[in-house]
């Protein structure tokens, strides 16, 4: 009984692995790249319905320029010792990938929830 006990445990430990850095970004990467994609469609449709409304399209189109400059300006916040995309490793490590990508997801579902906004007039 006791060789068979040990046995499980062994072979548990030998099956059971922890998550990487490595697979927490790519995990993080692909949640931002569900996001963007309903960000992205939800945008097209909005001005697909709203595509006889110049008013409404030139409204959008800087509604989108003044977030992605609100965007940028929360990461600058976020992280004010990023300088680049290839130097963005010496300065916050192997996790940057992930808290880059999750800050991206947080204000790109805030972006959705305010599109969605817009179809209910």
């Amino acid at each position: 009984m006791r060789i068979i006990i040990l046995f499980v445990v062994l072979l548990q430990s030998l099956v059971g692995f922890s998550q990487g850095q490595v697979e927490m970004n790519d995990i993080a990467h692909e949640n931002y790249y569900q996001s963007q994609k309903i960000k992205d469609s939800l945008v097209i449709e909005l001005k697909r319905i709203n595509s006889k409304d110049s008013t409404f399209i030139t409204a959008f189109e800087a509604s989108e320029k003044l977030w992605e400059t609100f965007v940028e300006g929360q990461f600058q916040l976020k992280f004010p010792e990023y300088e680049s995309w290839e130097t963005r490793r010496e300065i916050y490590g192997s996790q940057f990938d992930m808290l880059y990508f999750n800050f991206m997801k947080m204000y790109c579902d805030l972006r959705i929830s305010t599109l969605y906004d817009l179809f209910e007039e």
